[in-house]
């Protein structure tokens, strides 16, 4: 007698049917022996009929969509069923597997760990406080005028529910792949890589008054755009999905597309503004009361005979 599993590949976790006795039927009715829900499938899609031998053999019944066996269209004639097969009826997948096909390694849960960490409430809650103080204090030295508080926290605010949108998306699509919710840690690691990003700016920004050059804060912001947030959510969806690499890659690329996008936008405008008039010097001027710099600095004399060089017409003695 032929065990065979049905395997019907569904989002998220597959479902198994064991069969063991002969004919099967599958389709969307709910008087069949296999009972398909897509809307695609026949009512009466398909039979599953066994022979001599414990050789089976399909017979399709579906004058709609029909059904596919390894990549051939299957007629109305019944053909010879290897096992093990992979069959598409509609839109559905179907996998013929032997009852003895061994399956793949058990996912062991990770009780301890940094990604862990993330899924503890009182972290998330830690991860946002911080997030809402650096966000604030960024605000605050981003601001040449003195404001009130509410100023800063208007832009607090904004910043934040756009973080708290992104960990809803994150959450909405690690339950898509995997059918858990796992809010926490899409809040946390959302918070985290906001938090990581004001990090990134005020080093990037001291070395850039240390070596009197922009290059390195672009290119820590450049590098955070484009490989630190998709590592991050590549380890993420490994972690809380259990996704395969491959997969795990292309949703980490998908959710950092935007700044993907933003860092090619931007470099795009400074290779086309680069030959053009800028308001802005070519100089840092990033203040620092520690006043370190790995080059001495320019006398007054200096700079005032470089400038008259530059625009004499427009330089007083």
């Amino acid at each position: 007698m032929a065990k065979v599993i049905l395997e019907v590949q569904t989002r998220g976790l597959n479902q198994y049917h064991r069969l063991e006795t002969f004919p099967v039927s599958v389709g969307r009715g709910l008087d069949n022996d296999v009972i398909l829900s897509d809307p695609a499938v026949s009512p009466y899609h398909l039979r599953l009929e066994q022979g001599e031998g414990d050789a089976l053999f399909l017979h399709n019944l579906s004058q709609e969509n029909g059904t596919s066996m390894n990549g051939h269209v299957v007629g109305l004639q019944p053909v010879r069923l290897p096992v093990p097969s992979r069959l598409v009826l509609g839109n559905r997948r179907i996998n013929v597997l032997a009852a003895d096909t061994p399956v793949a390694a058990t996912n062991l849960l990770k009780f301890s760990g940094f990604f862990s960490a993330l899924s503890n409430p009182v972290w998330a809650t830690l991860l946002v406080v911080l997030t809402a103080l650096g966000l604030f204090a960024e605000s605050y030295m981003s601001t040449f005028l003195a404001k009130g508080v509410w100023y800063y926290l208007s832009d607090v605010l904004l910043n934040m529910a756009v973080l708290f949108a992104f960990a809803l998306v994150l959450s909405g699509v690690t339950w898509l792949v995997s059918h858990r919710w796992t809010l926490v840690s899409a809040v946390s690691i959302t918070a985290l890589l906001a938090l990581l990003k004001s990090v990134f700016a005020v080093v990037g920004v001291s070395i850039a008054y240390f070596v009197s050059s922009s290059a390195p804060s672009d290119f820590l912001l450049a590098f955070y755009n484009l490989v630190f947030v998709a590592l991050m959510l590549y380890l993420y969806q490994r972690w809380a999905s259990y996704l395969r690499p491959l997969p795990a890659i292309g949703l980490a690329l998908l959710l950092s597309s935007p700044l993907l996008v933003l860092e090619g936008l931007d470099w795009l405008d400074q290779v086309v503004m680069q030959g053009e008039f800028s308001n802005e010097p070519v100089y840092d001027q990033t203040l620092s009361s520690f006043n370190l710099h790995a080059a001495p600095t320019v006398s007054l004399e200096n700079y005032m005979q470089q400038a008259s060089d530059a625009l004499p017409s427009q330089v007083e003695e």
